[in-house]
Parts: structure tokens; C-alpha cells; sequence
């Protein structure tokens, strides 16, 4: 059941990350969150890294959900 829950809830994020990657990344701006590198990264590369860590998410809440439910 717990890892139902867990599933759900990283699905649920990964969907959020991947549809709100630009905005998370103007929030990040605004408030002078940095990467720690010394070039400057692009706002489309930043927000592509958000879509990636969201589809990640998804993909594990997916498997979980399916584990969770006895399909894997």
C-alpha cells in the first residue's frame, strides 16, 4: 500500500515538474538560485533539466504504482 502512495505521489510530481519546468525556472531566477558552475547556463537548457528530472520522477512513479499493484 505504501509504495502505492509513494508511486502516486512521484507520478503526480514528475507530471507537475514537466508541466510547470519554465516557471520553476523563473522562480529559480528570481529568487538567484545558481548552478554551481562558472558558465553561465541557458533558461532553455535549465528548463530542459527540469523536464528531465520530471519525466525521471514519473517513470519511477509508474513503475512503482505497477510494482505496487502486482503488475511487475
Amino acid at each position: 500500500m505504501l509504495v502505492l502512495v509513494v508511486g502516486f505521489v512521484l507520478v503526480g510530481l514528475g507530471l507537475a515538474g514537466i508541466r510547470y519546468a519554465p516557471a520553476i525556472v523563473d522562480a529559480q531566477h528570481r529568487q538567484g538560485m545558481t548552478p554551481y558552475t562558472d558558465g553561465p547556463i541557458e533558461k532553455s537548457d535549465r528548463v530542459v533539466a527540469t523536464k528531465g528530472v520530471g519525466v525521471v520522477f514519473a517513470v519511477v512513479g509508474v513503475v512503482l504504482v505497477g510494482y505496487g499493484a502486482g503488475f511487475v
